[in-house]
Parts: C-alpha cells; structure tokens; sequence
C-alpha cells in the first residue's frame, strides 16, 4: 500500500466513532419520521399518565418510551451480578422495575397489544458510576409500533427526564401532576421541582396530565398570533387522530375587543377546516386569560396553549401562560412547543 495512503487511513477508534455517530444519526432521522411520546413514570397511583399517552397514541406510526428515572445507588446496595442480568429478569429487587411493569401491563390493556408476539432486545449502559447504569427493553410490535421500558440513572428526576429527551428525539413529554407547585424564577434551577423544571426547560411539547380521562375535547386558546395558529394546527391534528372534538378559545382585555377575539376563533377554525379537521365550538370571553382558560377548559380532557417562544431563562424567570394554566386547572394542560 503506498505511503501516502496508509498516512490518510484513520485509526481504528477514529472509524469506529464515526461509524457510531453515523448510526446515530440515521436513527434519529428514522425516529423523526415518528411521534414518539416519552411518559415520565413517578409510582402506580400516576399510570394514569399511561392511559393518557395510550388515549393519544395509539397507532401504528407512534412510539411509547416508559421512563423511569432512579438516583445514583452510591450506598452498593444493588448487587453487581443484578447488574449484569436482563433488566426483565432482575425481579423486584432493582428500583423502579415495579411500576415500568406495571405501566407495561397498562398500556398492553389500552392499546390492546400482547409484548410476547412482538420482537424484543435489550441494552445496558453504565451511568454516573451506577453498577446498573442505564437499561432499556425495546419491543417492537407487528404494525411497526415501539414500546420501551428505560430504566434510567441520574442524580435527580427533573435532568434525567431532559437528558433523555437528548436521546430521542420525542414530539411529547407526559408527566403527571406534581404533589404541590412551587413558584417560578431562578429558584427553579437549584430545587427538585420535577414537573416545573421539564416544563420551563423542555424542547418538546409538554403535558401535565391528571387523572380525568372520564371527560371528552380538546380546549384549544388562540392569541391572534401565526405562532398560536401553528400551534393549534399540532394540536388539532393530535386531537383528530385521538378522535377527539375540539374547541377553540380566545380571550379579550375588554367588552370592546371582543368582536376581535371572535375574528381569531373564527380565523382558527377557518384554518382547521381547510385541513379537513372539525371544529366543534368556538367559545369568546372577556377578563384574566389565565382564569378564563380555566374556568372555560377545566371539563375537557385537554387544555392546549402554543408556548410563545420563549427562551428556557425566559420560561423559567417569569414562567408562561401554560404553566399558570398547568397550575391551576383541574384537567391535563398540554404546552406546545413548535421548535
């Protein structure tokens, strides 16, 4: 081989990295062309969120990823040969294999799939010096469809939770309703505040769900604004495939611009039916924006607002209209983020 040649081969690990990043790459292309929906489980009293992601996902082109995001185990409580079995062998010893099964049980009853008739595999990946690291279990079902369990380790929820967005991507984040809000502001970046900090933070469209999958529509709040019709648009379309009705809302300051609040809802629904998309109502109102959504949204199944396009610093220094809605509905507040 001549001299020249043999000076421009890369080295072995220089190939293989390259190889890896093309890998990646042409994954997360393929995963593009997905609505991958990541559902962040916290215990069995939350598989509520399951139900909910199976509710809007279920078909084909959809994959559901069940996260489960534990500490560091610092203390060598969890065996090292544990380490080393098939993350679905390893009983109930291992922190949070528990509710990632039952979260499985749940949606194989919603979605109405059996795991055993679909292909399996599984990977392991050490993580922040955890003898377990990070595991996942893919089942990849007849029709194309994925559901993963993934086991995931991280020093707190809120930046597992991130960091696996990192790993994705995912059209949507579904968590359940914290315990208690706390507040927005530079408080947010150096406290546990899970559901809070993935929604001031997340690239991706948000959900806060809460157990009331008894009630029907999507409640869908319009500004006036080309980002809000964008946004209404990945909404519609998320409630069209989920065979859910929608209404479109819009608030004015005073009685006197009402006419135009009116003109939005009616632009909006123009839009939508172009697209082949129904619109079952568009309601007006006058006052508080936060509190109209509420008080008007709280009986439907889901409440969507379009991020305004904040930065990250932004959201979480002077929070969002979402995340006032989050705060204080009674139903499931979906944020949605155009990217």
């Amino acid at each position: 081989m001549p001299l020249m040649r043999l000076l421009k081969r890369q080295p072995l690990s220089e190939r293989h990295e390259e190889a890896v990043r093309k890998q990646a790459e042409k994954l997360r292309a393929a995963r593009r062309k997905r609505f991958r929906v990541l559902v962040s489980l916290k215990d069995e009293e939350t598989l509520y969120v399951v139900r909910m992601a199976a509710r809007l996902a279920n078909c084909p082109t959809c994959d559901i990823v069940l996260l489960y995001v534990r500490p560091v185990d610092r203390s060598g409580s969890i065996h090292v040969q544990l380490a080393r079995r098939n993350i679905l062998q390893a009983g109930a010893e291992l922190p949070g294999l528990r509710i990632l099964r039952a979260g499985l049980e749940e949606l194989e009853r919603e979605l109405g799939v059996k795991t055993e008739d679909c292909e399996t595999s599984s990977a392991q990946m050490g993580a922040w010096g955890d003898p377990v690291g990070d595991a996942k279990v893919v089942f990849t079902c007849p029709d194309g469809r994925e559901i993963v369990l993934k086991l995931k380790v991280a020093p707190e929820i809120a930046s597992g939770i991130l960091d696996q967005y990192g790993l994705g991507p995912y059209n949507l984040i579904i968590m359940g309703e914290p315990v208690r809000w706390k507040r927005s502001g530079l408080w947010l970046l150096f406290h546990h505040v899970v559901a809070e900090k993935v929604l001031a933070m997340a690239p991706c469209s948000v959900m806060i769900a809460r157990d009331t999958l008894d009630r029907r529509g999507f409640f869908i709040y319009l500004d006036g604004t080309a980002r809000s019709y964008n946004g209404m648009r990945r909404a519609a379309v998320l409630a069209c495939e989920a065979g859910e009705p929608i209404t479109l809302f819009a608030v004015a300051p005073t009685q006197e611009q009402l006419r135009e609040a009116q003109a939005t809802v009616d632009k909006g629904r123009e839009i939508l039916e172009s697209l082949g998309i129904p619109v079952r109502a568009t309601k007006v109102a006058t006052g508080d924006v936060v509190k109209r959504i509420v008080q008007q949204g709280s009986d439907h199944l889901v409440i969507a607002i379009t991020d305004r396009g904040r930065t990250r610093l932004q959201r979480i220094l002077f929070g969002s209209i979402a995340s006032e809605v989050a705060r204080l509905a009674t139903t499931s507040v979906l944020d949605v983020r155009l990217g």
